[in-house]
């Protein structure tokens, strides 16, 4: 049995050939990438690749050059190892399919799909071509003695030519026929003996042998164990052993001389090989390539003449003794009635001793039987027997999984003499360290950060890492040499940029890391050292493991490590996520870390937006999901994303908003080289849910990784950063969208119940309108009626937290509150808010009956600097409040306070509640807070509602509109259509509804958009002749205002025991006037 070393990738699926160069040190193969590598042996992990095609589809070697059909139909020279051009030798009109040279590398054979045949002379390029194949040439085949070729082909026969005048000799139709190489069932490699006396042709199960000159077959090389069809032959540089590939993934060895099979190899994963190739010096070394694109080796290969030797060995060692004693038993067995004793010994010793060694009947027949008769002193005496030594018992306990080493992340292997010390969203910091030069050049992604720097290692510095502020490196232990940290803090205001610290004794830095204004060492010692970015010792901790690698963001630390002793092939690793910076805390105590089986971590860091991500050597991407538990979930597989098994993807960044991967390709290795300067390519991310081939499953993962994604702005929340609410809006957009088009395949499945699941996913209560009008519009009124009730649940627990809320502040003494307020920011006073209120409701769009309904609830004191919560509208409990302005003739309608739970008025009610939630967090002072809910607001009264009455749209049409703007021919249009469009395009929000109403309003015809101009110029007109009007009672109005603006400023700082009194006062007199106004109309 060979020694096979472990297969590894080569190319990309599909025909893989392959040959070796003249000394016997390299291989070269080629692929369907298009690529050809050169291999320093098989264990090379640092190939040479060149790029040659699209396609490569064969490969030779001569004379420090090798020749390559591509995708271009082309036999192109190359220089070898530099893989320059040097001349196209011949070109066909189809793929070429197979090419031989010549021992002397003068003449190159090639044949194609064009049924063509080409003898080619290397030097002159010229060529002779033999024609009469009617289907692609299989395979090719060079007389040693270059007077015959032979050849297969797809038309199912095996033919030989006269090299000299390209006239056919013999044909034999032995093949299955079939219409293209890659559709035939044997590639049917031909090849001669080393004499070239005979030619050997894969024939089905056996090797069919044909005598030169007189072309008759002489015999076959066969033996019991082929079970499927042979396709490619070799023969061994010596000429004693020819291997053979079948369909099932068997290698056969065969001696040419016996014709026996001598040894067989079976393929790890029971591919075909597609090519193989005996090292040119004999050292028994077979190369071969299988149809994945993957290359093997086999050494040590049993010839003929080895075989032989082992297999004498065994009987005379083992056997011997007990051969003797057959043959005296046999002797002293009585003589026969019909026979000589004589010869009933010899017949007896001769019959018994095959069975005695039934293994080795070839040892033991022909000319073993002399040994037999010279061991005539063992034959004399029963000899003693041999005793065997007793077999050691070898029990393989349990095998300790190696340690991954630490290592920072972004960063090349060190033994490279140009690598990457660091690659990241900042920039790259690459080392060079050969015989001439040892430096460290530093870059930045954003120039305007710092410029580009270069500097001399002399300290040998072998870890870096690099943020907007500082550079950090470090160096190991070099004999008397301590561990060293070096920091250029190039953000420093002062001259003196640059600090350097050594680590005590017998201590070594194993990983470093620059956070927002901190440093942190770990070392050997398993200590981790933080120090300040001026270089200050800051603190000192222990981590229970030895550290695998660490990674910084902001105040954010994460350091894995070691945490025992992991699943044979795993590795036990922990994770322990700390704040530094504020209040300092441990968010992941030492939790234990999931990784693939049997991998270990390649990259660690944190998205830009500050999440903690990691990613394995098997390209498993996870990140940690701070809303589920603080649980680790895959959010990616870069693997999928690669051609070949032995590609990788190296991580560089990763953002969430919006979601990138920032990669790069390492095609055959795991790390990039630095020359050239590799292409940074964007992953997408993708949740690994079940069936994603469906509409269904695409859109649940689209949900789960929106949702995913957007974790991290409640995370910004807790840390007391400022962020555009816009951008959360815009992030949360993707998560409406794939909840309704769930819904809407859900309703449309008629899956009523999936459908409300979906609904209870549903966060505000504009998309549950929509899910009611598009179940309404579908029919499924039962359905349309649960989700309203849900959405009155809902409305009422988003009331709950916050009455509670509201109780707990208005318990806490006034100086308590103040001091909270100050801890978050909010340092606001009650006129500036009462001025900020004024100014909101001013720009607001809310009607005056939702403006009282606001009054009865704002609530007043000291607690106004905090976030002010809405109290419960169902709760008739008076309070005080700011009084914004109001108008006392405003119609208004019956009770105010008590939401309706049934009928067709439900989302009149929860319209009304979300607008005095809006109102009320205005006044609460919020940074950043204004502008968005004053937008909600807008929305919230301009948005149709679903069982909207007739009264109230006529209400909000005469009060929001006509007051308000000048009516345009489109609004006038999109007033009489809106129902229509919102029952044609249900899932689209108010921005995209507001596009596509105008795209119809555009296509109108001309004397349509005619009429509705006219419209709105009437319109106009009757708006003018009214502004005397108008204008008289707005003067009334303003003074009634500020009647109302001095009583707000007073009820706001009057103590509690009068407000009840004045605000009773106010309402009594409110509904006064709206009555008189009532009556006057």
């Amino acid at each position: 049995m060979p020694i096979a070393k472990s297969m590894r990738y080569a190319h990309s699926d599909g025909h893989t050939d392959v040959c070796f160069d003249s000394s016997g040190r390299y291989i070269l193969t080629c692929g369907c990438d298009g690529d050809v590598r050169i291999w320093e042996g098989i264990d090379d992990d640092n190939a040479i690749s060149h790029r040659v095609g699209d396609k490569a589809y064969a490969i030779a070697y001569m004379k420090d050059r090798f020749f390559v059909a591509t995708d271009t139909n082309n036999v192109q020279a190359y220089t070898f190892p530099d893989g320059a051009p040097d001349g196209i030798l011949t070109r066909f009109t189809a793929t070429i399919s197979h090419m031989v040279l010549n021992s002397a590398g003068t003449k190159l054979v090639a044949g194609a799909g064009d049924f063509s045949i080409k003898i080619v002379d290397v030097s002159s390029c010229s060529h002779k071509v033999c024609s009469g194949h009617e289907a692609p040439i299989l395979s090719l085949a060079l007389d040693p003695k270059e007077e015959f070729l032979a050849s297969s082909s797809c038309d199912g026969t095996v033919r030989i030519w006269s090299v000299s005048d390209q006239k056919q000799i013999n044909s034999w139709s032995l093949l299955p026929k079939s219409n293209d190489v890659s559709l035939s069932k044997t590639l049917c490699r031909l090849c001669w003996d080393s004499t070239g006396q005979h030619l050997f042709i894969p024939v089905d199960k056996e090797i069919h042998i044909y005598e030169r000159g007189t072309w008759i077959k002489v015999g076959s090389f066969t033996d019991e164990s082929i079970s499927e069809m042979i396709s490619v032959l070799a023969l061994s540089p010596d000429g004693h052993c020819l291997a053979a590939a079948s369909y099932n993934g068997w290698i056969y060895f065969f001696d040419v001389k016996s014709r026996k099979c001598v040894d067989r190899y079976k393929h790890e994963q029971g591919l075909l090989s597609t090519a193989l190739a005996w090292n040119p010096k004999g050292n028994r070394e077979l190369a071969y390539c299988d149809k994945e694109g993957q290359l093997g080796l086999l050494e040590d290969i049993s010839t003929g003449k080895n075989s032989q030797k082992k297999e004498s060995k065994v009987p005379q060692g083992v056997f011997e003794d007990e051969d003797d004693d057959f043959l005296i038993e046999a002797s002293n067995a009585p003589a026969s009635e019909d026979g000589d004793k004589s010869d009933n010994e010899e017949n007896t010793a001769l019959s018994r001793s095959p069975k005695i060694n039934d293994d080795d009947d070839d040892s033991l027949a022909g000319p073993k039987k002399p040994d037999f008769e010279v061991d005539d002193d063992a034959a004399s005496s029963v000899s003693e027997r041999l005793v065997l030594p007793k077999p050691e018992i070898k029990a393989d306990g349990f095998t300790q999984t190696p340690l991954q080493r630490a290592f920072q992340p972004g960063s090349t292997p060190e033994h490279l003499t140009s690598r990457f010390m660091v690659w990241n969203s900042v920039g790259i910091i690459q080392q060079y360290n050969s015989d001439e030069e040892n430096s460290i050049n530093i870059e930045f992604h954003d120039t305007t950060v710092h410029h580009a720097m270069h500097i001399s290692n002399s300290m040998n510095y072998s870890m870096a890492d690099l943020s907007m502020d500082a550079v950090l490196l470090a160096s190991e232990c070099d004999g008397d040499n301590p561990s060293k940290l070096m920091c250029m803090h190039f953000g420093s205001w002062d001259s003196n940029k640059e600090w350097t610290v050594s680590m005590p004794d017998e201590e070594e830095i194993q990983a470093i890391v620059l956070g927002e204004s901190w440093v942190a060492v770990a070392t050997d010692k398993r200590n981790v050292r933080l120090f300040t970015i001026s270089g200050i010792q800051r603190d000192i901790l222990s981590i229970p493991g030895p550290v695998v690698c660490m990674a910084a963001h902001g105040n954010q630390l994460v350091i894995i490590y070691h945490s025992g002793m992991g699943l044979p092939g795993d590795q036990c690793l922990a994770v322990s996520l700390l704040y530094i910076d504020g209040k300092q805390r441990s968010v992941l105590k030492g939790e234990p870390l999931p990784i693939s089986s049997k991998a270990t971590i390649s990259w660690a860091g944190f998205s830009s937006e500050g999440t903690p991500i990691y990613m394995d050597s098997a390209g498993i991407v996870r990140m940690l999901n701070r809303k589920f538990g603080l649980t680790w979930v895959q959010v990616a597989n870069t693997k999928s994303h690669t051609k070949g098994k032995s590609d990788y993807y190296f991580i560089v960044g990763v953002n969430e908003n919006p979601q990138q991967l920032r990669c790069i390709l390492c095609k055959g290795a795991r790390y990039p080289a630095t020359l050239p300067r590799p292409a940074v390519t964007i992953l997408p991310f993708q949740l690994p849910l079940c069936e994603l081939n469906t509409e269904k499953s695409q859109y649940e993962e689209a949900l789960g990784r929106g949702k995913l994604f957007s974790n991290h702005f409640d995370h910004w929340t807790s840390q007391g950063f400022e962020y555009d609410e816009t951008i959360k809006s815009e992030a949360y957009k993707p998560v409406q969208e794939a909840l309704m088009k769930l819904f809407a395949l859900s309703a449309r499945s008629d899956r009523e119940f999936r459908a409300l699941e979906v609904c209870d996913m549903m966060s505000d209560q504009h998309t549950l309108q929509l899910a009611i009008k598009y179940a309404s519009r579908l029919r499924h009124m039962q359905l349309a009626q649960r989700i309203s009730e849900m959405a009155v649940r809902k409305a009422e627990e988003e009331q709950e937290p916050e009455v509670e809320e509201q109780e707990e502040l208005e318990m806490q003494p006034p100086q308590r509150s103040r001091a909270w307020t100050k801890r978050n920011g909010h340092e606001e006073s009650i006129d500036q808010e009462v001025e900020e209120g004024e100014e909101v409701e001013e720009q607001g769009d809310v009607d005056m009956q939702e403006e009282e309904e606001e009054v009865e609830n704002k609530p007043t004191g000291p607690m106004l600097s905090v976030k002010v919560k809405n109290q419960n509208p169902l709760s008739s409990k008076p309070q005080s409040s700011f009084l914004g302005r109001s108008n006392p003739f405003k119609v208004t309608t019956g009770n105010h306070g008590v939401t309706s739970v049934k009928g067709t008025q439900v989302f009149d009610s929860m319209t009304k509640k979300k607008t005095e939630k809006t109102a009320a967090s205005i006044l609460g002072g919020l940074p950043g807070k204004e502008s968005k809910q004053t937008k909600g607001q807008k929305k919230v009264s301009l948005q149709p509602k679903l069982f909207e009455t007739k009264q109230n749209g006529l209400e909000n049409r005469t009060v929001e509109e006509k007051d308000k703007k000048t009516l345009s021919a489109f609004d006038l249009w999109l007033e009489a259509n809106v129902n229509q469009l919102k029952e044609d395009k249900p899932e689209l929000d108010e921005e995209d509804f507001t596009k596509f109403a105008a795209e119809q309003f555009r296509i109108l015809d001309r004397a349509e958009r005619q009429e509705w101009l006219k419209k709105a110029r009437d319109a106009k007109s009757e708006e003018i002749e009214g502004n005397e009007n108008k204008k008289r009672k707005l003067k009334d109005t303003e003074m009634v205002d500020s009647d109302q603006n001095k009583s707000k400023k007073l009820h706001s700082v009057s103590p509690c025991a009068d407000e009840k009194s004045k605000k009773s006062l106010l309402q009594n007199t409110n509904a006064k006037l709206a009555n008189f106004k009532f009556q006057k109309e």
